[in-house]
């Protein structure tokens, strides 16, 4: 059966060792560089952890991430030079016109697209965007994100098992 197949490679990530704190580590490490959180959330739903609280932890850990990058870029240290280095160039300019040009709602619609999300957080941090404004729009957006992959996932295990 297709959850057989799949058991296996959603308990062996990294972070699933360890739980809810492995997914709120995740979560907040997926801001900075790009860990599956879906991965981690479901095979935790996958052995019976309470989607609510899947839900919760990996919202709360998108939003302290999405701050943590915004400040990276605000400081505009080292930090954020190194990456700088991991993101193709054409990705850091798209982002800086977006950002320009539409401002809180390219937040909030990068903030759902899981690689593009830690692009946009640094560059509004080196912008010295509204700090308000990115918190506002990129905190809906990551708990809209969360709610839609724990909805899906659980929704997705719930076929496999029948």
């Amino acid at each position: 059966m297709l959850i057989d197949f799949l058991k296996p490679i959603l308990e062996n990530p990294f972070f699933v060792k360890y739980g809810l704190t492995g997914l709120f580590l995740n979560a907040v490490f997926a801001s900075i560089v790009p860990f599956p959180i879906v991965v981690t959330s479901t095979a935790l739903l996958l052995n019976g952890q309470s989607e609510a609280m899947v839900f919760i932890i990996m919202s709360s850990g998108s939003v302290i991430g999405g701050i943590l990058t915004y400040y990276i870029g605000y400081d505009g240290g080292k930090v954020y030079k190194i990456l700088k280095r991991t993101h193709r160039e054409e990705q850091q300019q798209k982002s800086v016109i977006w950002l320009s040009k539409y401002g809180w709602s390219i937040i909030f619609a990068l903030s759902l697209v899981p690689i593009l999300t830690e692009i946009v957080t640094v560059i509004a941090g080196v912008k010295k965007y509204s700090f308000k404004k990115f918190f506002i729009s990129m905190s809906i957006a990551r708990v809209a994100s969360a709610f839609a992959m724990v909805y899906f996932g659980n929704m997705f295990l719930q076929y496999i098992k029948t």
